[in-house]
């Protein structure tokens, strides 16, 4: 992941107020999959705490993970008082934690992180992520697939992965990420492939949503 990328990006446009509302990913799965109250929800990848903090707002018990020292203090000044109870922001690599020393984890949450990391840490991760969720935990997922308009531009780094603009992304070929988290063992309780779900200044990409139990 490029940790020097996002504590450069989180350091010019953490309070950025296109980025600073929670996103409508995680409104989708509050209403639809995060029904139970006081729900344990491990972030992968907060960012700057936007979609973590919406959901301790929801009286969720949030650990929200970044690697970027810049996002997570965001992530702490940001947090309403009332709510700072339910709210666990955690510098460090969500990819090499150790999530068997966590208590009851009914979900993980990831919004634009699968694409940040490569298929061989993404090979890492699953297997612990599965693991670590309690039966009938979930799995929610929003990422770059390979029908994203940037996909192919800028520099080629390995299948599917390009750096543009100083940043590397890894588009998911959504018929693979299936495929592979079926072996796993999950289930698909959700599917969605299309544009319009995420609108960044002239950036329309195309996401998958996908929702998964073990």
């Amino acid at each position: 992941m490029d940790k020097d990328y996002w504590n450069d990006f989180y350091k010019l446009h953490g309070s950025d107020s296109e980025i600073t509302n929670h996103s409508s990913f995680v409104k989708f799965c509050e209403e639809h999959f995060f029904r139970e109250k006081n729900m344990n929800i491990v972030e992968l990848g907060s960012g700057n705490g936007r979609d973590a903090i919406y959901l301790a707002h929801h009286n969720h018990n949030v650990i929200a993970i970044d690697q970027s020292v810049s996002a997570i203090d965001i992530e702490k000044r940001s947090i309403d008082k009332n709510y700072v109870n339910y709210f666990h922001p955690r510098s460090l690599d969500f990819v090499h934690e150790d999530y068997s020393s966590y208590k009851k984890i009914d979900a993980f949450y990831s919004r634009f992180t699968m694409h940040s990391i490569s298929q061989r840490d993404e090979d890492i991760l699953f297997p612990k992520v599965y693991n670590a969720l309690e039966i009938n935990g979930l799995f929610c997922i929003e990422a770059r697939t390979t029908r994203d308009p940037l996909y192919g531009k800028g520099e080629f780094v390995s299948e599917n992965t390009f750096i543009a603009d100083g940043h590397k992304r890894r588009f998911i070929d959504t018929y693979k990420f299936r495929e592979q988290v079926s072996i796993l063992g999950f289930s698909e309780l959700y599917f969605l492939e299309k544009d319009n779900l995420s609108i960044y200044k002239d950036d329309n990409p195309v996401l998958m949503r996908i929702i998964l139990k073990k």
